[in-house]
């Protein structure tokens, strides 16, 4: 034991119970954690939400746009985010021969007087023109000159003898080319609203069209035909397999003669072997209408001109109507005003 006097009171804070210093003051240090030695949870808002059970985001509608079917978001560029029926993507729409010939059967079969009609009419033009050209031929230089019939109009050949048959051969060839392209343009054109889906009548067809551009584009047609023909005949045959959609072309889109003639060689060289069949399925037609007495090339010239029409519009990724367009649903009745 000491035997030095306890301090005076006052000097020193009694020890607390036990021999240990007393805590510190409140606020000199942060507040105890909680039970456990976790830190407290982070407030509401600092973090994103944690995922459903199971790992995978959220279904469609929660801050996701909704997959298409399959997976795959739909592409761009068509109403909805997808082509129509029919036609696949980033192509023209599907086409068939068979598609071609039927179609061109059903609305020959919808429209058979407006279609019979011009074409006699202007059959019977060719006629009485090779007719008449044939008489005058005959008579300023007999054999000189002759004309026959084909299926754009008619043509001749010639054997110069004199001045008066050069006259007539020359004659004869500007008038071909100016009836040719009026017959050409007026036919066509009604051909192509029948594609459209208007009414048409037998008027429809006597509407001459872009004449000038027409006759031009003959002419330049006719001579790359000839000097294919010279080359022995199959140089003429693809230049016409080449250029049959000339005239369609021109008056569809109202181009110059030289754009339709490289828009034909496009779609032409593009779908080849579509194409070809195409071409000899108008052949056939042509020649079963010869066959039957000639009478069948009234139903053969409308139906060839329509499946050009067809294979032109659907494989330049053009539309043509229906068949059998459905009816447009009832509407709601009419409003009526009350009368005051």
């Amino acid at each position: 034991m000491s035997d030095q006097p306890p301090p005076p009171p006052g000097n020193y804070p009694p020890p607390p119970p036990g021999g240990y210093p007393p805590p510190p003051p409140p606020g000199g240090y942060p507040p105890p954690p909680p039970p456990g030695g976790y830190p407290p949870p982070p407030p509401p808002g600092g973090y994103p939400p944690p995922p459903p059970p199971g790992g995978y985001p959220p279904p469609p509608g929660a801050g996701y746009p909704p997959p298409a079917p399959g997976g795959y978001p739909p592409p761009q560029g068509y109403p909805g985010g997808y082509p129509p029926a029919g036609q696949g993507f980033g192509g023209p729409p599907a086409y068939s021969v068979g598609d071609a010939f039927s179609w061109a059967w059903g609305k020959f079969t919808a429209n058979a007087a407006a279609l019979i009609v011009p074409t006699l009419v202007y059959a019977l033009i060719v006629i009485v023109l090779q007719a008449l050209f044939g008489i005058l031929s005959a008579a300023v230089a007999p054999e000189a000159t002759s004309y026959t019939a084909d299926e754009n109009g008619f043509a001749f050949s010639y054997n110069v003898s004199g001045p008066a048959s050069l006259a007539v051969t020359v004659l004869g060839y500007i008038v071909a080319l100016i009836v040719g392209g009026a017959i050409q343009s007026a036919y066509y054109g009604g051909m192509l609203d029948v594609a459209n889906g208007r009414p048409v009548t037998i008027g429809s067809f006597f509407k001459p069209r872009n004449v000038g551009s027409v006759i031009i584009a003959g002419v330049i047609v006719g001579i790359l035909t000839s000097i294919g023909f010279a080359l022995c005949i199959l140089p003429g045959v693809v230049v016409a397999l080449f250029t049959m959609f000339t005239v369609v072309a021109l008056l569809d889109r109202n181009l110059s003669p030289i754009d339709a003639i490289k828009a034909s060689f496009d779609i032409a060289k593009n779908n080849f072997g579509q194409v070809l069949l195409t071409f000899i399925v108008v052949v056939a037609v042509f020649i079963v209408g010869l066959l039957l007495c000639g009478v069948g090339l009234l139903v053969a010239f409308p139906l060839m001109t329509l499946i050009e029409v067809y294979a032109y519009r659907k494989l330049s990724g053009g539309q043509v109507a229906e068949l059998n367009p459905q009816p447009l649903p009832p509407g709601p009745p009419p409003q009526t005003t009350p009368q005051q």
